[in-house]
């Protein structure tokens, strides 16, 4: 089971340090904007103001919403943003592909031939995916770590929660698209599949905010349960989102589990 692991984490590992150079790196790139427009903020802030309402809330700028004049506020409108979609596109690209690979590649009845059984395939897969999410993110902590103390700004818990935000959601993309992939054993198919769903909520996310008649959709979609503003704002990620996502990964893995061990493999 142990090089089992170890196998499947050094086949990962490229896909994990280019995704976590990308991530932290527009993450620096974003900050290092900072200085410069901060003395130019009046003048955005006053452009902004032509805009609807509806239209800022979408960006977290509305009432009550983010301030673009402190570090937090600017990453959590301008680099907060291409966090989320980057990792939760990695999420559900890893998640999609770990196992359905096996079919794909044609390699699945060569590993059953060992003596593992498929609940520690699926064990030893599960641990590599979230190795590899808690890894990108620690280094993610630690890239806004030196980042806001270089800006001269640096508040502990805002930091952490701008990372623990982003990995709930990425847990979240990954249990999902691991459950999709027992069905789909295409590895494009369901990592188009997979990426499909990141976008698509985006938008569902996007729609919730323009108007009060769909606020009910911001339930739907994970986006909205790692919201920049109640981070930045309030320092909290709301106890009902946090519970929603549990309950969405904890599902995702039964599902996963009870069909994966039940599947007919095509040799």
């Amino acid at each position: 089971m142990r090089h089992f692991i170890k196998a499947e984490f050094k086949r990962q590992l490229n896909s994990l340090i280019l995704w976590t150079a990308i991530i932290c790196g527009l993450s620096i790139l974003m900050l290092s904007m900072y200085p410069a427009f901060k003395d130019s903020f009046s003048e955005l802030e006053a452009m902004l103001d032509a805009f609807p309402p509806s239209m800022l809330e979408v960006f977290g700028l509305g009432d009550g919403g983010l301030d673009m004049s402190t570090p937090y506020g600017w990453y959590g409108m301008e680099g907060y943003l291409f966090v989320v979609l980057i990792g939760g596109s990695y999420a559900s690209i890893l998640g999609s592909t770990i196992l359905s690979r096996e079919e794909d590649d044609q390699t699945i009845e060569f590993l059953l031939s060992k003596p593992i059984s498929r609940n520690q395939i699926l064990m030893g897969k599960s641990i590599v995916v979230m190795t590899n999410l808690f890894m990108l993110n620690i280094v993610l902590f630690l890239t806004l770590l030196v980042a806001f103390l270089l800006i001269g700004e640096f508040i502990f818990m805002t930091t952490l929660l701008l990372v623990v935000g982003p990995l709930l959601l990425q847990l979240v993309f990954a249990s999902i698209s691991m459950a999709i992939s027992v069905f789909v054993t295409k590895s494009r198919q369901v990592m188009s599949i997979s990426l499909g769903l990141v976008i698509g909520l985006f938008f569902l996310d996007i729609i919730s905010e323009l108007t009060d008649n769909f606020a009910f959709l911001k339930y739907l979609t994970p986006y909205e349960y790692v919201n920049a503003v109640s981070i930045v704002n309030h320092q909290t990620i709301e106890f009902v989102y946090l519970l929603i996502s549990i309950l969405m990964i904890f599902i995702s893995g039964l599902v996963t589990w009870f069909f994966y061990n039940r599947k007919d493999f095509t040799f």
